[in-house]
């Protein structure tokens, strides 16, 4: 009997040591990289890190800003994806993954972007940068901009293209923000990097993707590969299985093999190990909140455009939802405002926190309306 309760306790130990997870995590020294990154896309939930925040070069994963960047003005209008991209002597000039992009030629937005995605052109990036900037050192420091606002604090771009160079770099975390951003806010980008074979010119130019992961990771929807003498080999890998998206970073793997292998490796173990869950519905209604001379007594408490939560797998079915509300909030409410939160827990271990708001505007008491509600309560039977 002694040897059961001793054997219950130990098992009791080793499953409170590894928290909610089942599948076992990865460890460092099943990777040849620097660093790697595992992140739900919809939460931004980090599923696993190691050296995470260390500044690495990253070879041709600088392209995912300049892609960004351009969707950005896609959706604003100063693009079409029919805007004409002049090729110039810079970008002629660029070297290593082309699409031979001559100068004075002129290639549709469309064209264009699938030469970055799919076969990394460097001159179809620098003949973007110039085109949209003027130059390929004014479109760089709307790239830092842009990582500035996404809080890419590790980063720093120098160039367009990715290659090596002093003060150019980024760590795995950065990188998953900027794919997070990419995927979550502009997805049709992903019609492109899914792309395993493509041909331009009339046939003339085939581009052959370069993220193997396409042909050997069927869930696989994008992203991004880099190759250079510093960086060494890295990859972002983006996939989408069971309604869940996930972002796989590895920076300087040893060699090309390795960064496919060790980003599926991560990817599978996602897949594992968690799932997205959806415990609370849009517009969900939690309770009522006392508004003080408010033209209503109360207002409704609710959910608003919930994000789902990650959970281990193990813990799907054992999900709970805790509401505090303020006691009451003085008027005047505005549709949105807080007035009250959501801790959702898995198994007891919280997982995160949703605000609870108000439902519709409450005005403030009018002279008139509170003379009515005195004359009313005093007549009521």
């Amino acid at each position: 009997m002694k040897k059961i309760i001793s054997v219950l306790l130990v098992l009791s130990i080793l499953v409170s040591m590894c928290g909610f997870c089942a599948v076992a995590a990865p460890a460092a020294e099943d990777f040849t990289a620097k660093a790697a990154i595992l992140m739900e896309a919809s939460t931004g939930k980090i599923l696993y890190e190691y050296n995470k925040d260390e500044k690495l070069a990253m070879a041709s994963i600088t392209k995912l800003m300049p892609l960004l960047i351009t969707m950005e003005k896609l959706d604003s209008g100063e693009l079409t994806l029919d805007t004409p991209i002049t090729g110039s002597p810079k970008a002629k000039e660029a070297g290593g993954s082309t699409i031979f992009l001559d100068v004075g030629e002129k290639m549709a937005l469309n064209d264009i972007i699938k030469g970055i995605c799919i076969a990394s052109g460097n001159d179809a990036t620098i003949a973007l940068a110039e085109t949209l900037a003027g130059s390929e050192n004014d479109f760089v420091t709307l790239m830092n901009q842009k990582a500035y606002e996404l809080g890419m604090t590790n980063t720093n771009y120098v160039n367009v293209t990715g290659f090596d160079a002093d003060y150019h770099y980024t760590s795995a975390y950065d990188t998953a923000l900027l794919a997070k951003e990419i995927i979550m806010n502009h997805p049709e980008i992903l019609n492109y990097s899914t792309i395993r074979e493509e041909w331009l010119r009339g046939n003339r130019t085939q581009l052959i993707n370069t993220n193997r992961l396409l042909s050997t990771y069927q869930y696989t929807t994008g992203l991004k590969t880099g190759t250079e003498t510093n960086a060494k080999y890295c990859v972002v890998a983006t996939a989408k299985k069971d309604n869940m998206d996930l972002i796989a970073v590895i920076l300087g793997a040893e060699d090309t093999n390795a960064r496919f292998s060790e980003a599926k490796m991560l990817l599978q173990y996602g897949y594992s190990a968690y799932e997205l869950s959806h415990p609370v519905e849009d517009n969900e209604l939690v309770g009522t909140v006392t508004v003080n001379k408010g033209a209503k007594d109360s207002v409704n408490a609710i959910i608003k455009k919930p994000s789902g939560v990650v959970v281990p797998k193990t813990y799907s079915d054992n999900i709970k939802k805790e509401v505090t509300l303020f006691k009451d909030v003085p008027a005047p409410v505005k549709a949105g405002d807080i007035i009250g939160e959501m801790v959702v827990s898995a198994a007891g271990e919280p997982i995160t926190t949703i605000p609870v708001v108000a439902e519709e505007d409450v005005n403030k008491l009018t002279f008139w309306q509170a003379v009515w509600k005195i004359f009313t309560a005093l007549f009521q039977f």
